[in-house]
């Protein structure tokens, strides 16, 4: 569910927020800058401060320097223009030419390999897997990048991932010290699930308080079973449902409130644990298989799939749902568009979610399983440009600016203001004159690029989509989100990835078989002894050598 809903998202923004491109690159021996520095670590500092002015400083004979070529992947080569409002304002500040080359779609990967392959190496390509990412570093493919370059060319970027992050944010991507990508993260993966529970139901079963304990949890779920919630006068409703398809989405808050987040690999104490194998995890399957036979939980999980259980929310069989945090409010309090919110407001005028991040078991522990933010490495530039570290830092300082900065920003989104949009009363982006129509826009070059790719700080962007009255109440539900992650997530790990498909499906089965009673909790015992036999115990193994080399503090 969490991976369909990313691809969601991200189709979402992008037809709201006019940015859809896949990747950007340019071609190395495209520019016709021979000025290649044989001293480059001498010159290094003298370079980056020149480019930070703009790159147009004149050269000792007093001839103006030779502008670089910068080029850019797009999508959309027909919209992506070099004399678009964003970009004749990145060519005018950063004094580079700009050229966008199509991606060529579904064939993009095997294009950059083909380049790769004849030698013919890109400046910069955007989002290798982690996998192909060790694999270009150690072929030297790919370029070094001092950690300083980024800090001083990059601050917004930089101080957006410590967001998410943390104080060292290229943790996932330094090896044997060094850093060899620009980190790209989906940053609302980390927190975007919570526990929304239907509050109109809430008062019709009498219940003001919304749940915080997992006791309170279950007395709820018992009266949206047997009051008649949705007050058809029928049985027809369950307190709660899910989908049995994804182990680490299943009922995650049930788990969370014993702190065991089945199918993650998350530190306890210096030592890598696994939720499924946890005492905690019985103790959830305990509850769960109470909550079955009592028929608080929707008996189909089982054979659920994300789309059942949108169908079973939006249908009013179930009552209390993990799903991101904006399918839970009006759509215009984020991106825009129709959320779960509006559908169910349209037929049930008292309709409203009660959020919460999740609710405490015994000890105290609440939360449910999230996304790690770093799916894929991240753009990386080209061995060569560790010779042209001028090129290195226009692209830093370009992806900065159209990405962070609001007046390049605006201009690559929407255009120049007051002349094909404004500021709308609730704070929104509004088109205005001929350039509500979008093809008017497609044919200024509005929509359709970015010039890096996926450094969305959605916190930002969606400064310019969603209602000015609305924002806070986003960011005080997003901040209601646990960030339980798979903090190995962005490893390669040969033995685990080569287990972790018979262990899910194990695992799977036999905790919906726990639940349903079609196995007793007795043989949970048995259940973690054969998991580690089926590889298990080796997985755990390389995970703690992957933690202690990389991430022990």
């Amino acid at each position: 569910m969490k991976r369909s809903n990313k691809r969601l998202m991200s189709g979402a923004l992008a037809s709201v927020l006019l940015v859809s491109v896949l990747s950007a690159c340019g071609n190395s021996g495209s520019n016709g800058n021979g000025n290649a520095q044989a001293s480059n670590d001498a010159a290094q500092s003298d370079s980056t401060n020149a480019a930070a002015n703009g790159g147009n400083a004149a050269a000792a004979d007093n001839k103006p320097a030779e502008k670089k070529l910068l080029k850019f992947w797009t999508a959309s080569p027909e919209i992506a223009k070099v004399d678009a409002p964003g970009v004749k304002a990145i060519r005018d500040k950063f004094g580079v030419d700009v050229e966008f080359v199509p991606t060529g779609g579904e064939g993009f990967k095997e294009k950059v390999n083909l380049m790769i392959s004849s030698g013919d190496i890109p400046d910069w390509m955007k989002e290798p897997s982690f996998t192909d990412y060790d694999k270009y570093m150690q072929q030297g493919i790919i370029s070094e990048i001092p950690q300083e370059l980024i800090e001083q060319n990059m601050p917004k970027y930089v101080e957006w991932l410590k967001r998410f992050l943390g104080d060292d944010p290229f943790k996932y991507v330094r090896r044997d010290g060094k850093i060899y990508a620009l980190p790209v993260i989906w940053d609302i993966g980390i927190d975007g699930l919570d526990l929304g529970i239907r509050e109109d139901w809430m008062k019709k079963v009498g219940v003001t308080k919304t749940p915080e304990t997992l006791d309170e949890l279950e007395a709820l779920l018992t009266k949206f079973r047997n009051d008649d919630p949705d007050g058809n006068g029928k049985k027809d409703t369950y307190g709660m449902t899910s989908s049995g398809e994804n182990i680490e989405s299943m009922f995650s808050s049930v788990f969370g409130a014993f702190d065991a987040y089945p199918n993650i690999f998350r530190e306890k104490d210096g030592k890598i644990v696994r939720g499924e194998i946890e005492p905690g995890a019985k103790q959830a399957l305990e509850v769960l298989n109470r909550w079955y036979k009592n028929e608080l939980i929707d008996p189909e999980f089982v054979v659920n799939k994300g789309n059942n259980v949108e169908d079973k929310v939006l249908t009013g069989k179930a009552g209390v749902v993990e799903f991101y945090w904006w399918a839970f409010l009006p759509g215009n309090a984020f991106l825009g568009g129709e959320q779960w919110y509006d559908k169910l407001k349209k037929t049930n005028p008292d309709f409203n979610f009660a959020i919460t991040g999740g609710v405490k078991g015994p000890d105290g522990k609440y939360g449910i399983s999230q996304y790690n933010p770093a799916y894929a490495s991240g753009v990386v530039f080209g061995k060569q440009l560790e010779q042209d570290q001028d090129k290195m830092v226009k692209y830093m300082q370009i992806f900065e600016a159209t990405q962070f900065e609001p007046e390049i920003y605006e201009k690559m989104n929407f255009g120049e203001k007051d002349q094909q949009w404004k500021l709308g009363a609730n704070g929104t982006v509004e088109y205005i004159g001929a350039f509500t129509d979008e093809n008017e826009r497609k044919k200024l070059g509005l929509g359709g690029y970015s010039m890096s790719g996926s450094f969305n700080d959605y916190d930002f962007q969606t400064s310019y989509t969603s209602d000015a009255s609305m924002r806070q109440l986003a960011k005080d539900t997003r901040a209601k989100g646990t960030r339980n992650i798979d903090i190995l997530a962005p490893f390669n790990k040969p033995i685990y990835n080569e287990t972790q498909d018979k262990l899910k499906q194990f695992t799977t089965q036999n905790f919906i078989d726990f639940i349903t009673g079609r196995k007793s909790l007795d043989e949970f015992d048995k259940f973690v002894s054969e998991w580690k036999s089926m590889g298990g115990d080796k997985v755990l193994e390389e995970a703690q050598q992957v933690y202690d080399a990389n991430l022990k503090q």
